[in-house]
């Protein structure tokens, strides 16, 4: 089952409109502005201006002290749903430490189908094995969670079992205009960047 995370920045309408959503925090002013109803507001609400819109909608109130980012809750609650793929928006462009907070989470689950999606980016985790994926960006990205080896076919910079390291940014803008295949033994971060419509 697929749901919707909308959090703090306004990343723009690239939302799948065929899913329910939750907003966290200010993200529910960001669904509501795209005509979607969240099917439940999370978080402290400290960041959202107009506390009235929360009035007809199921909401989930949390103190402003406390361990988790309202994203985290509202991941947290999706997964405690039963919801094993998550697109998460409204995460980048803002505050770098939320950013790092959301790449922590991602590595967390990272045995979930969570994105974190904006107008430019798709940004997952790739399990180890075999895919190949139609890329639906102008690049692609990988970076190793831990070392990983790595081969690529079908793009424009091949590779054949290539150690890749967490430190080794090799792996940045590489293209392909069809079925990149991709060989790991680790998990990797697979991002997507300068989307196509």
């Amino acid at each position: 089952m697929r749901i919707g995370i909308y959090a703090g920045m306004d990343v723009g309408d690239v939302l799948d409109r065929t899913i329910p959503y939750i907003g966290a925090d200010a993200g529910v002013s960001h669904l509501l502005k795209y005509k979607l109803h969240p099917t439940l507001a999370i978080g402290d609400f400290d960041s959202l201006c107009d506390l009235e819109i929360l009035d007809d909608l199921k909401i989930k109130k949390y103190p402003s002290r406390k361990d988790q980012t309202d994203t985290q809750l509202a991941l947290e609650y999706a997964i405690n749903k039963g919801y094993d793929e998550i697109d998460i928006y409204g995460v980048t462009g803002g505050r770098i430490d939320h950013f790092f907070s959301i790449m922590c989470l991602l590595e967390q689950y990272k045995d979930l189908d969570i994105r974190v999606i904006d107008a430019t980016n798709i940004i997952s985790i790739l399990k180890p094995g075999h895919h190949e994926l139609m890329v639906h960006s102008k690049y692609f990205s990988l970076f190793a969670l831990d070392e990983c080896k790595v081969s690529l076919s079908h793009c424009e910079y091949p590779l054949s079992s290539y150690q890749l390291r967490r430190d080794d940014p090799l792996c940045v803008s590489n293209e392909s205009d069809e079925k990149v295949h991709i060989d790991n033994d680790a998990y990797l971060y697979f991002i997507q960047s300068e989307r196509r419509n």
